[in-house]
């Protein structure tokens, strides 16, 4: 019991969990104040984890519906965009692909004591 703590994952030997301080996502940005940039700090908030992380690219703005690109290498992300970023977390975080496993493929973004963000992992970098 003192090597489980928040943010542990039990999982079996023959399928370890994936363990990783960087991941592309998709994300669905909220009303927000400040635009989203290469180098924005969030708070990673995932199950009952909340790590310091750093949004490290900006990859595509997407279509809402079709997912298709509409923009490669988007300056910022304002109100109500969805976008492909790539996250790098402080401390190794386990996650699973959403493709693979749903409900331990979501997260959030938290900003100053607000959630600005709503995410899928789509790889495992």
């Amino acid at each position: 019991m003192m090597h489980v703590g928040v943010g542990s994952i039990l999982c079996t030997s023959s399928s370890p969990i994936k363990c990783s301080t960087k991941l592309k996502a998709r994300i669905l940005v909220f009303n927000i104040r400040v635009p989203i940039t290469k180098g924005f700090m969030v708070l990673f908030h995932y199950k009952t984890l909340s790590e310091p992380a750093t949004i490290k690219r900006l990859c595509s703005v997407l279509h809402k519906s079709t997912g298709e690109v509409l923009q490669k290498k988007p300056r910022c992300l304002t109100n109500n965009s969805n976008a492909e970023v790539v996250i790098h977390t402080y401390k190794p975080v386990c996650v699973e692909l959403y493709k693979d496993y749903k409900d331990l493929g979501r997260f959030m973004l938290r900003y100053g004591g607000e959630t600005i963000a709503a995410g899928v992992v789509t790889e495992i970098l």
